[in-house]
């Protein structure tokens, strides 16, 4: 006869589990990305578009650990698909070992454990998706893969709505209001970098024609207002997936790279004709920054990247095992007034955690793409509907590799956010196209399961503590990041919040 506590675990978990089928974290965590930019309330005192999307982000993080800390009890007797890659899983512990190394000999202790911590927790949210769409399979894929498309297609009409208002006004408009919802243009392209490819995705999952045809003017509208804003490294990170995509994959993926570029070329025709052709019609000048890029190319080619890169080597020369620590170029950059991080991910790493930290994450890296590309040899050659989806994969993580090279794409809340879902979302994908090999039926000891939970609450600690006080007054915060007494016309340049200097 079973014990009364047995009893009561099983029927926890089964509740649990009743509950998680009718409402995903995975969705919820694509429907707040999608929800970031469409947000006009201020969460907190003087919280612009920014500082929302830092505390969505957070909420999403936060909402991870709990639900992973209640998974260690509710459901830790269930078969579930092992994940983790040792040698993967080694490279990632090295490198949050290193992180924490490093943070706890920063000038700012309590800035780089958020960081840290946040980092961590959105691989925590990364892991989860992946149990779930590794355990529901396309159904669930199906539905964040909607809501992105849902997103886009709500974002495309406010711009639209937009773009009709400035005719009755009749007068030229700057550029940065033909793109909403973001302090900055270029944080709306770090989103279009993940987003593209998730629409393109979607749109070949689709069975209805009529749905196929709205999909293709999405991602038109989509490409148009990648070339209003001139997102070069989007662009050319884009670019790279599918030419490798195109290389790797080859005939499997023609279908594939066919509806990326024709969307491309469509949503070019769209730009000349309503941002170019309309606007001179009436006597303005075109809208959108694509006409200015070749000049700026040519004028300045690193777009005043060169002393941020200069000032993250010799942030390394002077910390190169532990790095000067995690988020740290936000102090040690300040007198550069022209970014908190260095808009390159390498060098972000390299200067902030250390050249060994970023020797461990790069070898991580390797490993996951070479993990994803082993998964061709598990598709049938009829399968079209997989191959799609893993030339869907590669191309984002190629792009966001490329883009990360000359951008903030892994530092800002909504690129994080997609960042994270994308891993998951591919990593369940991935696992579920693998042969089965599941961890048996894990029961942890009761001392692990605490531990655990004790950890989480831990992240969750270090992570509130780097937004206090700051969030209760984010206005004052802000304006002293600005540091008037010391530089003359001050940017804000966001990292945790808008002010991003500390």
């Amino acid at each position: 006869m079973p014990s009364v506590q047995g009893t009561n675990t099983s029927l926890a978990a089964s509740r649990i589990s009743i509950v998680s089928s009718r409402l995903s974290i995975s969705v919820l965590i694509a429907f707040a990305a999608a929800l970031g930019p469409l947000l006009h309330l201020d969460l907190v005192n003087g919280a612009g578009y920014h500082d929302n999307q830092r505390i969505i982000e957070i909420f999403c993080v936060v909402l991870s650990a709990l639900f992973g800390s209640a998974s260690l009890f509710m459901g830790y007797g269930e078969k579930r698909q092992q994940l983790f890659d040792r040698h993967l899983l080694f490279f990632l512990v090295l490198f949050f070992v290193l992180g924490i190394a490093s943070a706890a000999i920063a000038y700012s202790t309590r800035y780089a454990m958020f960081e840290w911590a946040n980092f961590l927790l959105l691989m925590i949210m990364s892991m989860i998706v992946a149990t779930d769409i590794a355990a529901k399979g396309n159904a669930l894929l199906d539905r964040v893969l909607l809501l992105c498309m849902s997103g886009v297609a709500v974002y495309v009409s406010i711009t639209f709505i937009i773009y009709i208002a400035i005719f009755f006004i009749g007068s030229q408009p700057p550029n940065d209001a033909l793109i909403f919802g973001y302090s900055n243009y270029r944080f709306f392209n770090h989103v279009q970098t993940i987003t593209l490819p998730l629409l393109a995705l979607f749109t070949i999952r689709c069975n209805s024609r009529k749905q196929k045809i709205f999909c293709w003017f999405v991602i038109s509208a989509w490409w148009t207002l990648l070339l209003v804003s001139a997102g070069r490294g989007t662009f050319v990170g884009l670019l790279a997936g599918i030419c490798v995509v195109a290389v790797y994959l080859r005939k499997d993926a023609f279908p594939w790279c066919r509806l990326m570029l024709f969307t491309a070329l469509t949503g070019l025709v769209g730009y000349l004709f309503f941002y170019v052709l309309i606007p001179m019609a009436l006597g303005l000048a075109p809208f959108g920054f694509l006409f200015s890029v070749v000049k700026r190319s040519i004028e300045n080619p690193d777009s005043n990247r060169w002393e941020l890169w200069t000032r993250a080597w010799e942030m390394i020369v002077a910390h190169p095992w532990l790095g000067a620590g995690p988020l740290h170029f936000a102090h040690f950059g300040r007198s550069i007034q022209n970014g908190a991080h260095p808009h390159n991910w390498i060098l972000q790493i390299a200067s902030e955690w250390g050249i060994p930290a970023l020797l461990c994450l790069v070898a991580a890296i390797v490993l996951a793409i070479r993990k994803l590309l082993m998964v061709r040899q598990y598709l049938v050659s009829t399968d079209t509907q997989n191959h799609f989806a893993l030339a869907a994969w590669l191309t984002i993580g190629i792009a966001i590799l490329v883009d990360s090279l000359v951008s903030g794409l892994i530092v800002m809340p909504s690129s994080q956010l997609w960042i994270a879902l994308y891993i998951g979302c591919a990593w369940g994908w991935s696992v579920s196209m693998t042969p089965a090999q599941t961890t048996g039926n894990v029961r942890l000891p009761v001392a692990v399961r605490l531990c655990g939970v004790i950890g989480a609450l831990v992240l969750i600690y270090f992570v509130c503590n780097g937004l206090w006080p700051e969030i209760g007054d984010l206005p004052f915060y802000e304006e002293q990041s600005l540091q008037r007494d010391l530089y003359v016309n001050p940017v804000l340049r966001p990292r945790i919040w808008a002010g991003g200097y500390f």
